[in-house]
């Protein structure tokens, strides 16, 4: 309404329930435009106008062009008005173009795009991406408030009314030429007519296409850290593969250093809802095709995978036992048993039952791997592991010992060690422990005699063969 057409009066449509009306009426909100020039009035055309939806989120975006003769405003700039039932309509984000001319835009894979027919090229914007402060100035928004990674603007309409402002992520590209009957396509005619979210028609030439983001080719062509990349990636479509091809990319030329690994993959784990990259997809896409490359020292890919425990601890996610496993394979088959105990001993590597059984497997070739198996099982309160472990080493009388001493020994299978203690050929060993299990006996049954079920009737008779008794 108005002869300058700035004011807007909203509905915003939605499936009925329960009877209720489909239509709300938001309230009218005014569009502040550019001072017009000498003897001319400023007018909203309705090509100035574009609903877009951002991370499910309804938009308005107006584009303001500077008046003819208004030297203040040299720019062109596009503002969002964020657009939600029962509340009131406010400016929340500004575009800033940098350059005038002709614009359409369309709003592709949550990113909006804007076409300008002069230079025929466009620009990329993302609202929810901030690179760090180091970084290329040309991609810098201009508000100092950062956005937090992987987390969407709210826009809270009850804060301060800061209106956030953003540039272009990457300098001016055009988009990729298209052929038609084996002609090239003229792009960015005056013929062309844009519609929400990403198609384009050329009445002209009578083509319509429908735009799409290259996420492979925007991680190129993107001029910022690699953690920053990350995070711009994480809101596309699609990112995945571009995601692990970039970090098998920086791990197999080792040319970040283990602190920007470290970030990546904190950004990748910080999500507490909904990890978008799960821990069988970082092994099958990214450590498992590295492990296997001789060109990487061993060192590298045992810090590698510990950076990356460091972050699923750090975000409190279970950390899945293979992970330790490729680290233990890694230093024992480069004979560093000692860096191996270090890391269990500082809890580098957290502790597990497999872990555990793991090191007690590599009693003969490093014997102080055995006692590390058994801390960790007392740490994992894993009685029965320790004593079947000790069984396990021939040591019949250190898990009595054990069993006795955490109050066990009346669950003990009286067969098991009796079997052990044969087997040693130590007939003294065979003596002390079939007397422990009688003793055993009369303490619960009043009876020195063993039950049918006990199965124990082969070193009965060996007891009595060895030592005379009826």
């Amino acid at each position: 309404s108005t002869l300058s057409g700035n004011i807007l009066h909203p509905f915003y449509f939605k499936t009925p329930q329960h009877g209720s009306s489909n239509i709300h009426r938001l309230p009218k909100f005014q569009v502040e435009l550019p001072p017009a020039g000498l003897n001319q009035r400023s007018q909203l055309l309705e090509r100035q106008v574009s609903i877009i939806t951002l991370h499910g989120k309804l938009f308005l975006a107006i584009t303001k062009s500077p008046q003819l003769g208004q030297e203040s405003y040299r720019t062109t700039e596009i503002c969002l008005y964020m657009l939600a039932p029962e509340q009131t309509v406010i400016k929340v984000a500004t575009l800033q173009l940098g350059i005038t001319g002709r614009f359409a835009l369309n709003c592709v894979d949550n990113m909006i795009v804007v076409h300008h027919q002069n230079s025929k090229s466009s620009m990329l914007f993302d609202v929810c991406w901030s690179p760090t402060s180091n970084e290329s100035n040309n991609v810098l928004p201009l508000s100092t408030t950062r956005t937090p990674a992987l987390k969407i603007p709210n826009f809270n309409l009850k804060s301060d009314g800061q209106v956030m402002t953003f540039r272009p992520i990457l300098q001016p590209m055009s988009i990729n030429q298209y052929t038609h009957e084996g002609k090239p396509c003229e792009l960015y005619s005056s013929t062309w007519v844009v519609f929400q979210p990403g198609i384009i028609i050329d009445a002209k030439q009578g083509l319509l296409w429908e735009l799409k983001l290259s996420v492979s080719k925007l991680s190129v062509h993107m001029v910022c850290s690699k953690p920053s990349l990350i995070k711009l990636l994480l809101h596309r479509r699609n990112y995945k593969n571009t995601i692990f091809s970039t970090l098998r990319s920086l791990i197999l030329t080792q040319s970040a250093p283990l602190s920007v690994l470290g970030d990546i993959f904190d950004i990748l784990n910080s999500v507490i809802d909904d990890v978008l990259i799960n821990q069988d997809e970082m092994l099958e896409e990214v450590f498992t095709p590295l492990l296997s490359k001789e060109e990487l020292p061993p060192t590298y890919k045992v810090s590698m995978i510990i950076e990356y425990i460091r972050s699923l601890r750090l975000h409190k996610l279970r950390i899945s036992y293979y992970f330790y496993e490729i680290i233990i394979q890694i230093l024992i088959r480069c004979n560093q048993l000692f860096k191996l105990h270090q890391l269990v001993q500082f809890q580098v590597l957290g502790d597990s039952a497999p872990l555990a059984c793991l090191l007690l497997s590599l009693d003969k070739t490093y014997p102080p791997a055995f006692l590390c198996g058994i801390d960790m099982l007392k740490r994992l309160n894993d009685h029965s592991g320790i004593i079947d472990a000790l069984l396990r080493k021939g040591d019949v009388t250190a898990a009595l010992k054990y069993a006795t001493a955490n109050n066990k020994e009346d669950s003990l299978e009286a067969a098991k060690f009796l079997q052990c203690a044969a087997d040693s050929g130590d007939n003294v060993l065979f003596y002390t422990t079939y007397k422990f299990f009688v003793a055993r006996n009369e303490r619960l049954r009043k009876s020195p005699e063993f039950q049918l079920e006990q199965g124990v009737e082969e070193y009965v008779a060996l007891y009595k063969s060895l030592f005379n008794e009826l």
